[in-house]
């Protein structure tokens, strides 16, 4: 994979990312309410700054043209799909975890500049926060 197609595919997941929990936070019930409500909301907000960082990072590289609303839309639905497909939230974490690893792999063949693979790399590691806490609290789902 190029490094402008991994870097749109994790824009494309972080966006996912960001459309699920959103939806999940609102959807919180039962016993455990507010604190999956809290989770929710704090795993949400912290996909904004990642998905303007890795946005600024297509800007500067290849262009602001790359950064097409719709086809980022288009390209989040299937991702939305398997998010939501899996049994638990932990899918979630799981898919934007591999697809940083596949742009930090991407990054790293091309090579991109190193400040490009230190911001994918980021993001990776703040993912497998979020899936250890949701693992937690949910359960792992499954690999």
């Amino acid at each position: 994979m190029n490094p402008l197609a991994a870097l749109l595919n994790l824009w494309a997941h972080l966006r996912a990312a960001h459309h699920v929990y959103w939806t999940l936070h609102w959807q919180a019930r039962g016993p455990s309410f507010y604190g999956d409500h809290e989770l929710f909301e704090e795993l949400y907000e912290a996909r904004v700054g990642e998905i303007d960082h890795v946005a600024e990072l297509v800007a500067a590289h290849y262009g602001a043209d790359k950064l097409d609303p719709l086809a980022a839309w288009k390209a989040a639905q299937p991702v939305v799909e398997a998010m939501l497909a899996g049994s638990s939230p932990v899918v979630v974490a799981q898919l934007v975890v591999a697809a940083a690893e596949a742009a930090n792999t991407a990054c790293a063949e091309a090579p991109a500049p190193a400040s490009t693979q230190n911001v994918v790399a980021d993001i990776g590691s703040a993912h497998l926060k979020a899936m250890y806490l949701l693992q937690q609290r949910f359960g792992r789902a499954a690999q």
